[in-house]
């Protein structure tokens, strides 16, 4: 046996919680709200845009994928330097965690939140520290009053992935102006495209405020661009100098490059997909509320059924037994908005509360289905 870090063992694996190849016979028919995908595929020019890139594969591509953060800098009105690129966002809290954490300090996050903070920091070594929700919202003071003189990383997931909630700019404001200016704060905002309350505002906002402030995007969501892995990190130009020195060589390969940039350039035609999302989320929780599940007020492409264990096992067994796929929790179910037919299919499996089976009854698993 090779001689391993201590402690490695215990970083958690990443939970897909998914089906493998949709070209397996033994995965068809099966509807996936489980990874917060796009229901649509890329739109025909960003198709376009791939096939071209596609040709040249046998190149490396931009190293510091100089067209596209040109073009983000224009989108957002930030200077191109404050950009850094990460195959996906998460490889960006990668890169926050390989120059701001390590043996010894502390990475802070909420609780339910998205688990990958969990495991960029037992990766880098450090302890993490984590704040419970209240009623399903970052609790920003508790958060604050728990950060230490260990705690150099402190993620805030807003919208909040598995609940939906949503910080006000206000909230992450008094949160920043609370957390010393040492300390790296990472606001992850990958599904920031659908939050439509009046008082959500995207903490780019506060950038020239807060030199420590990361903002985090993806072309996962929105974008539809889960399969190419793209995403991007906007903060001030020092920290984004750091960050690049802990990017992996050519990790945004030539065709993400190409479909982000093309996504950028469709605007019109994506904002219309976001509001069939939107549309469709609205409907799913109103007949959702109306059956008597208990649902938080959504800010991002999927809902959440707030629900104790065995209510959570049982309901995601009845999506199961009708080939939907949703994500489990110990305290309630993650659900992805799909498109019309899926969602459809979808409230005709998981019925109303009362109508599910006994409390007990374990979830299916994937292996036994």
């Amino acid at each position: 046996m090779i001689r391993v870090r201590r402690g490695i063992e215990a970083v958690p694996a990443y939970g897909v919680g998914r089906l493998g190849s949709a070209e397996d016979p033994a995965n068809q028919g099966f509807v996936q709200l489980i990874s917060n995908e796009s229901p649509f595929a890329p739109l025909p020019s960003v198709s376009d845009a791939i096939s071209r890139a596609a040709a040249g594969a046998n190149r490396y591509p931009d190293f510091d994928g100089v067209v596209l953060r040109a073009r983000l800098a224009e989108v957002h009105g930030v200077e191109a330097e404050q950009i850094v690129l990460g195959c996906g966002s998460i490889e960006v809290c990668h890169q926050a965690a390989a120059i701001a954490a390590g043996p010894g300090s502390e990475v802070l996050h909420a609780w339910p939140t998205f688990p990958e903070y969990t495991t960029v920091a037992a990766l880098s070594g450090a302890r993490v520290r984590r704040v419970p929700l209240t009623q399903g919202r970052h609790d920003v003071d508790a958060m604050a009053d728990a950060v230490s003189e260990q705690t150099r990383i402190v993620f805030v997931c807003n919208p909040n992935n598995p609940t939906g909630t949503a910080l006000t700019e206000a909230e992450v404001a008094h949160l920043l102006d609370k957390i010393p200016s040492t300390c790296l704060v990472v606001v992850d905002e990958a599904y920031a495209e659908f939050a439509d309350a009046p008082e959500f505002g995207s903490a780019l906002n506060l950038l020239g405020a807060h030199e420590n402030l990361l903002v985090l995007r993806t072309f996962s969501k929105a974008y539809g661009l889960a399969g190419l892995r793209v995403g991007y990190g906007i903060t001030s130009a020092e920290v984004a100098s750091l960050l690049r020195l802990a990017k992996i060589p050519f990790s945004v390969g030539s065709v993400a490059l190409a479909a982000a940039i093309a996504s950028l350039d469709a605007g019109d035609e994506l904002a219309a997909r976001i509001a069939s999302v939107k549309a469709e989320r609205h409907r799913v929780a109103t007949r959702l509320t109306g059956r008597g599940w208990k649902i938080p007020p959504s800010q991002a492409n999927f809902l959440w059924i707030a629900a104790d264990e065995d209510r959570a096992a049982a309901a995601v067994r009845r999506c199961a037994e009708s080939k939907v796929l949703v994500r489990r929790f110990p305290d309630g179910v993650r659900i992805t908005v799909g498109a019309e037919e899926e969602n459809t299919r979808l409230l005709d499996a998981l019925g109303s509360p009362d109508g599910l089976p006994p409390t007990g009854v374990a979830a299916a698993s994937l292996a036994g289905r």
